[in-house]
């Protein structure tokens, strides 16, 4: 899936090139009168930024400026680590946990972050022009690309990704169409320490690829208490986790926790009975960037197929 994006990016650059050289009588009418900045809303108010973007330094948004042809100077550590990103990454300075004298040196014209603390941003913003986007200000893959397109003067790119997503995600949801049963039902289940949560359709644990994506069906209280009210997960105690179970469940085990495949209220939920159950690597199910939701579609759709192929 990596391959197919980089060769993707590869050719629309090359295309996006030559088209800009061809359409430059129809430019912006601030690039046609040499303005080289633009006024943008923000959390913090209106800012200035540069119209084309040299030296971009980002913390949580690093795959989506990748994906629009922007490559940053600079990115955290937590940006880097994305699994889903490793073959595009070369020459991108790892700023640690956004460190001011690591930014600082890399001289950026632009910082994005998703830091939202009135500190981080005197800070970050003395060293550059600072937009804020906290997390889950974008709620869906197509809002995050389009906003950061916008931001980065990149909307032709954006569109372009964004079709290229949508023909993938609909070639996966026709493969499941004609094995799955639209009455079945998905559950995503996460342990988290000694803590048990529910997901829906957001940012965590593979949501928007289940849920939005290819448009699996939750369970009637999932839907009506998480996915209906716009809840991006809910705690929940161990013992009702049967209440919540679907046809499938996709579980996340994390920060040490581990559910205990032998316990009698586990093994009584049907998707136990029937090994229904699918074992989340979070290192691949974690992110929730663009290109992320993409592989997890993919993911997702390929742990069906196999699991379909091996009842026959």
């Amino acid at each position: 899936m990596i391959k197919k994006l980089n060769i993707f990016i590869f050719i629309f650059m090359l295309v996006g090139c030559s088209s800009n050289d061809e359409n430059s009588m129809v430019s912006d009418p601030k690039e046609e009168t040499g303005a080289t900045t633009k006024k943008i809303s923000t959390i913090n108010g209106e800012i200035e930024i540069p119209t084309k973007v040299e030296r971009l330094v980002v913390d949580a948004y690093l795959p989506t400026s990748l994906l629009l042809g922007v490559k940053p100077v600079g990115a955290t550590q937590q940006d880097l680590e994305n699994v889903h990103i490793q073959d595009q990454i070369d020459d991108i300075e790892n700023t640690g946990e956004s460190a001011i004298e690591s930014i600082l040196a890399l001289k950026p014209d632009l910082i994005i972050t998703a830091q939202a603390d009135a500190e981080s941003y005197e800070k970050l913003s003395k060293i550059a022009p600072t937009v804020v986007l906290p997390y889950e200000t974008y709620r869906s893959v197509e809002e995050e690309v389009r906003g950061i397109a916008e931001i980065l003067g990149k909307q032709a790119e954006g569109e372009a990704w964004l079709k290229m997503f949508e023909e993938q995600v609909s070639e996966n949801r026709e493969k499941l169409a004609e094995v799955l049963d639209q009455n079945e039902t998905f559950s995503i289940f996460g342990a988290y320490g000694k803590e048990f949560y529910l997901y829906g359709d957001g940012i965590y644990r593979g949501g928007q690829a289940i849920y939005k994506k290819l448009q699996l069906k939750a369970p009637q209280n999932i839907q009506e208490e998480l996915i209906g009210k716009g809840e991006t997960f809910k705690q929940v105690s161990y013992e009702v986790l049967p209440e919540y179970a679907g046809d499938y469940i996709f579980v996340d085990e994390t920060n040490g926790a581990e559910l205990n495949r032998e316990d009698s209220l586990w093994k009584s939920i049907d998707a136990v009975k029937n090994n229904n159950v699918f074992y989340l690597d979070a290192k691949r199910f974690w992110p929730f960037d663009p290109i992320a939701v993409l592989a997890q579609v993919e993911e997702v759709t390929n742990m069906l197929l196999e699991k379909k192929k091996s009842e026959k």
